[in-house]
């Protein structure tokens, strides 16, 4: 759970042999406790959302159970038919791990390997399936899915297919496809979260409508949840203890627009909505885009002044924005929707001008460049550095990530930095 400080989790990006296992988890990923039984108390959002899809689709409270590794050899018996994981990075392999492992082990690859060589799982043998964001990795690189045993991989979004691939299994059907396509979820498909998540974290809107290259999100259709489901799942989060509130999306000024048109009312009123929830004491959100920010500009004072940022209180709060690089030629070439509705050539403008906006209303941008994009030439290079440099005076976090192509996206074919 991270002690609450969600950014923990990209210490896990960092090689296995950086600290002893011993002060790592105790320091950095501390465990999310767990009931008598072994139910985890809080877990990653996605799990949640897969657990919700299963008890909305036939089964019982009885027949699943999320739990965290430690306690694999606790809960797995000879009728556990199942093992489901989710994992972020299975081999080790994405863009922050890539960049920050080396050189070393990657630790979520060695943990994946020693849940599945587990006594308990080698011994009881349930069908294994991976999904999560990491995914991908497991349905590009074949051989490594069987040297770890994993039977299927899911790709894509799992309410709809997971409940239908669960129920197959059971049955004995013997024609499990070894990577399958979710099915894209309806508003309808979307079942509540029944347990709490890590953080407090709660999803928001799905999918992106900025089309970059690069990134799986953008592939998927965008659709923003009914603030009437929000405020539920955020107040069971609320009864479970979690104060504090994580808005999950890919651009969470996004919320209700008109593709990539800030719909300035509703993003008020759903920050406005989300505070205003009894119990709640804290609210950020993950991801926005710089281009939101200065699509609707008058937007980031509202969310400063609901938020009471500056305040003892609420110093300030984070969002994750990406920069990725300070070439319009690049923007143009990978990622034209994401500086939308501004042009190529306006992109440096618009990074400037959205982090002093947002530096100024006490909002810290957590910001990504993109090194060794396809194409990039050194004077691409200098225009990120030039960018780059004339940030120092804005209050935020920049981090250099290596290009990597991820399976799914129209870059997927691309070479790695």
């Amino acid at each position: 759970n991270y002690k609450g400080n969600t950014a923990f989790g990209f210490m896990a990006c960092l090689p296995k042999n950086f600290m002893p296992d011993w002060l790592f988890y105790r320091i950095f990923c501390p465990p999310s406790p767990s009931d008598a039984d072994y139910r985890m108390l809080d877990a990653s959002y996605g799990t949640r959302k897969i657990e919700a899809s299963l008890l909305a689709n036939g089964f019982t409270k009885d027949d699943v159970i999320v739990i965290h590794p430690d306690h694999i050899a606790k809960v797995i018996s000879a009728e556990t038919k199942i093992l489901g994981i989710s994992s972020n990075d299975p081999l080790g392999i994405g863009p922050v791990t890539s960049t920050y492992s080396k050189p070393g082990e990657a630790r979520m690859a060695f943990s994946l390997r020693k849940l599945l060589s587990n006594h308990a799982v080698k011994k009881y043998k349930p069908f294994k399936i991976l999904g999560g964001p990491g995914a991908w990795q497991l349905s590009s690189y074949p051989d490594e899915r069987k040297d770890l045993g994993i039977d299927c991989v899911m790709l894509g979004e799992g309410e709809v297919s997971v409940p239908k691939l669960f129920k197959q299994i059971l049955d004995g059907d013997t024609k499990i496809d070894e990577v399958v396509h979710g099915e894209n979820s309806s508003e309808e498909d979307i079942k509540d979260i029944v347990n709490s998540t890590v953080a407090g974290l709660v999803e928001v809107t799905r999918g992106c409508s900025r089309n970059c290259a690069y990134c799986i999100p953008s592939i998927r259709k965008m659709r923003s949840l009914p603030i009437d489901k929000i405020i539920r799942e955020i107040k069971l989060n609320v009864s479970n203890g979690n104060s504090d509130v994580i808005l999950q999306s890919e651009d969470v000024l996004l919320y209700k627009s008109n593709d990539t048109k800030v719909n300035a009312e509703a993003v008020i009123d759903l920050f406005e909505k989300v505070y205003a929830v009894p119990g709640v004491e804290n609210v950020t959100a993950v991801h926005a885009s710089f281009a939101s920010v200065m699509d609707a500009p008058e937007v980031i004072p509202e969310i400063a002044r609901i938020l009471d940022l500056g305040g003892e209180k609420h110093p300030e709060i984070h969002f994750q924005l990406g920069i990725e690089t300070g070439s319009p030629k690049l923007i143009k070439k990978h990622m034209g929707g994401k500086v939308h509705p501004f042009s190529p050539d306006e992109w440096p403008d618009v990074v400037r001008d959205g982090m002093e906006l947002l530096s100024s209303n006490n909002i810290v941008s957590v910001s990504t460049i993109i090194m060794g994009l396809p194409g990039e030439e050194l004077d691409d290079i200098q225009q990120t550095l030039d960018l780059v440099k004339s940030l120092k005076k804005f209050r935020s976090q920049i981090v250099p990530l290596m290009f990597t192509p991820l399976l799914t996206t129209r870059l997927e074919k691309s070479r790695n930095f």
